[in-house]
């Protein structure tokens, strides 16, 4: 597989973490169980969770895996929860953290996973909307760049299990 065209550059998406970070502690406060979709959102989560931390909100975190793509290019199966959270949320703000959201199966799938753990509040945060590609009726709260239908890859996202490492977003054409 050759390298996938740059579409976000490391340097534009530290920056737009940090934005992110500033309005999310703003609107959530400091009290708030990070959720990130697994094994995809996991660098963009490391990098968030850290920038909050440095505007002062120390967040709790639980991982939640869904399978979605497996080795397909396109989101043709139903999200199915392989990892669900470890204790219930009652009471909590959490924030739903995701690496791209496109049809929103996922992003939906998540969502009421924790609605029924309990979660008062629920925000979502995707590092990268493809609102074109929209099947559900859901948006995520928050979201570091828009995208056309383009498959991306990098900072954690993959095409089959590879690129997760790259430190750009990437577009596979």
């Amino acid at each position: 597989m050759s390298a996938p065209e740059v579409l976000f550059s490391a340097a534009e998406i530290q920056d737009r973490i940090d934005a992110l970070a500033e309005t999310i502690a703003a609107d959530l406060g400091e009290d708030i169980v990070a959720v990130p979709v697994m094994t995809g959102a996991m660098v963009f989560a490391a990098d968030l969770i850290r920038a909050l931390w440095r505007r002062g909100v120390a967040v709790e975190l639980m991982a939640l895996r869904i399978r979605s793509y497996g080795a397909s290019l396109s989101a043709e199966n139903a999200p199915v929860i392989a990892m669900p959270l470890d204790k219930r949320i009652d009471g909590r703000t959490a924030l739903l953290i995701d690496g791209v959201c496109d049809v929103g199966h996922t992003l939906a799938t998540a969502l009421a996973h924790l609605k029924d753990n309990g979660a008062a509040r629920i925000a979502s945060v995707v590092m990268v909307d493809k609102p074109v590609r929209r099947g559900v009726a859901v948006k995520p709260d928050y979201a570091g760049f828009t995208a056309d239908d383009a498959f991306v890859v990098g900072y954690g996202m993959d095409a089959g299990g590879a690129l997760r490492h790259l430190p750009y977003i990437g577009v596979i054409r």
